[in-house]
């Protein structure tokens, strides 16, 4: 009887483990298909195919320091679904689903979203307090480009590259990364390009931590620095 009782719980925790640990293929990539088709439909409600997004929404659901400063700590998570015109809406959920997608199929559906999340709100909140000093220049350049706001989950698309090139443990991989998150910055020219040097290597150490034990240490880490640098921020 009591084996009976322990068989499901004894499976959960081997899904778990494997998931972790990278050794069960998943057949569908479902945390890349539903981010993916998130983005997609939030393009479409606001309707971003049409015109760009309008301002005033992008104001109260983008990420950045003017966000900060107004307390608006939950648009670190409003700001991965919003794109800025058609062009981003028609390649964001292209590139997060197939990004995501290879990483997912070769580590599991738990690890893929852990990169994912890690990727983006570490890379989103670390930029805008990296350039918060600007503000204080007074230059209206650089005040503006401090006040840059992020838009589009780019930066989970950096992290599952990284964690890609990890797990693939090729050196080319690693400098096919690397390369492609600095020509991405050079020919886009936005400060929030920034956070894909943050969110490449976050997914990169993310999937170096293969013992489940350690990867829960390694989330409480993350979501400790998430909150307390989300906490700085709103005293600035």
């Amino acid at each position: 009887m009591v084996s009976v009782v322990a068989t499901p719980f004894v499976h959960s925790r081997r899904l778990l483990r494997e998931s972790l640990d990278g050794h069960r293929e998943p057949e569908l990539p479902w945390v890349a298909a539903t981010l993916a088709i998130s983005v997609l439909f939030t393009a479409i409600v606001t309707g971003v195919f049409a015109h760009q997004i309008a301002a005033p929404l992008a104001a109260r659901g983008s990420f950045g320091l003017p966000s900060l400063e107004a307390h608006r700590w939950w648009t670190v998570g409003t700001s991965f679904l919003f794109t800025r015109d058609w062009f981003m809406a028609s390649t964001m959920p292209i590139c997060l689903f197939v990004s995501i997608a290879l990483y997912e199929r070769r580590a599991g559906h738990m690890r893929a979203l852990a990169v994912a999340v890690t990727g983006h709100v570490t890379g989103s909140i670390i930029v805008a307090l990296a350039f918060a000093p600007l503000v204080l220049t007074h230059v209206p350049m650089l005040v503006r480009a401090a006040s840059n706001l992020d838009f589009g989950g780019s930066m989970a698309v950096a992290a599952a590259c990284g964690a890609l090139a990890s797990r693939l443990d090729d050196r080319r991989a690693v400098w096919v990364v690397v390369l492609t998150v600095v020509l991405a910055l050079l020919l886009h020219h936005q400060m929030s390009d920034w956070g894909h040097f943050v969110a490449a290597p976050a997914g990169y150490l993310a999937d170096r931590v293969r013992r489940p034990s350690h990867a829960r240490v390694a989330l409480v880490l993350v979501v400790l620095l998430t909150v307390g640098l989300t906490w700085f921020g709103t005293q600035l």
